[in-house]
């Protein structure tokens, strides 16, 4: 029986090694955290497909579960500089832009840049020598937001086919994050698409063509709360969802998945030095409509449904000026500075209950450098969503 679950996981690589990736492939993605393949096997034990974290996991994880019979996935972001990354010093400030307001450690930079791209080839094959069967390149829509670089669509997708070029010399396969709009232009050179909350945005659909060519959108939704009974909601039956990969995550994406099968799994995952960020809130991307830039004083929550308003019918064009926010960054569990090394002012003040204004539900109530209210209105309270930098009415 072993033999024949190995030779069933190595069928998915073709005769050269590479990755195969097709419709419908189930998956799992960690980026809080590493997977602890001490444990293997790790469940869920029927996904072919992993998305890991490129920094935070070490080539032996990498390793052990490509014996497994695993593709692997490496995950980075290739359109900020996040100032906790050990190659943070190398970022040009003339090729650096905006904070981003969601990330206040993060922000966008010149994807035409040579230098920035002397950068990215470094990761790149970084994600080669470990052993990564493909790379999941993040925040690649930075013309989409209020960037300071003035960046077009356009420059993302050169940036994309640089990116696939580079990947490809090493033997590795790409996919696309988000990014709707230059979808149809990148499909012929994308392995494979990684999306977060097309369901709840009703914007599945474009990725209609993309199925139906045989990759695989590899799917994320964030439901509140997270279970079950999810599995049975817009995430997983919504319009342009049926052979899409999809789970259902925390905020964090922590090893705790569900699938819209209704099954659940909780891989076990290695922890880092720093403290998991919680799961019950998340900002959620707006609709391909042009809208101004989120605040940095308010956020909105996920739920399982959205105002009419917001709700457009999904189209495959989408004008440049489209602003919304970044996607999917997550802070390295295992080398960001800790909250003890940082100055008073990055963490949450404290007000009198009884006095001062009062932050509404979903609100930012705190965090770095916040001078905004700090109370919330009952029956909320303020807790710690990425602390020390965010703190949230909940």
């Amino acid at each position: 029986m072993l033999a024949w679950l190995l030779w069933l996981g190595f069928a998915v690589r073709t005769a050269f090694g590479q990755a195969n990736f097709t419709t419908g492939q189930k998956f799992q993605i960690i980026l809080l955290g590493t997977p602890d393949t001490a444990k293997m096997p790790l469940p869920p034990t029927d996904a072919p497909v992993w998305d890991i974290d490129l920094f935070d996991s070490d080539k032996s994880t990498i390793q052990t579960l490509k014996a497994a019979g695993k593709i692997v996935i490496c995950y980075f972001s290739a359109g900020t500089v996040e100032d906790w990354r050990d190659d943070v010093r190398e970022f040009p400030a003339g090729d650096v832009g905006k904070v981003l307001p969601e990330w206040p450690n993060e922000k966008w930079i010149r994807v035409g840049s040579p230098k920035i791209r002397e950068i990215m080839a470094k990761r790149i094959k970084l994600a080669a020598d470990k052993g990564c069967d493909a790379i999941d390149p993040d925040n690649t829509d930075g013309y989409q937001n209020d960037n300071g670089l003035n960046l077009r669509n356009t420059d993302a997708i050169d940036y994309m086919r640089w990116m696939q070029q580079t990947a490809a010399s090493y033997g590795m396969k790409i996919g696309l994050k988000n990014s709707l709009d230059i979808l149809g232009p990148l499909s012929p050179i994308m392995d494979f698409a990684v999306n977060e909350q097309c369901a709840q945005l009703n914007e599945c659909s474009v990725y209609n063509n993309f199925l139906a060519s045989g990759k695989p959108v590899f799917h994320i939704e964030y439901p509140t709360p997270l279970d079950q009974n999810q599995a049975g909601a817009v995430y997983c039956t919504g319009p342009g969802t049926n052979g899409m990969s999809t789970v259902l995550k925390e905020l964090g994406l922590t090893g705790l998945t569900i699938y819209c099968d209704r099954s659940q799994v909780n891989t076990p995952t290695k922890s880092g030095s720093n403290p998991g960020r919680p799961s019950f809130s998340r900002p959620p991307r707006p609709s391909r409509t042009s809208r101004p830039p989120p605040s940095t004083s308010s956020r909105t929550p996920i739920t399982t449904s959205r105002p009419s308003t917001t709700i457009i019918p999904s189209t495959t064009t989408i004008p440049s000026t489209t602003i919304r926010p970044s996607t999917t960054v997550r802070p390295s569990t295992t080398s960001r500075p800790s909250p003890s090394s940082r100055t008073s002012s990055s963490q949450r003040p404290t007000s009198s209950p009884g006095g001062g204004c009062r932050s509404k539900h979903w609100d930012q109530c705190g965090g770095q450098n916040w001078n905004g209210c700090t109370v919330c209105e009952s029956p909320y309270r303020c807790q710690a969503v990425s602390p020390p930098w965010y703190y949230q009415c909940l």
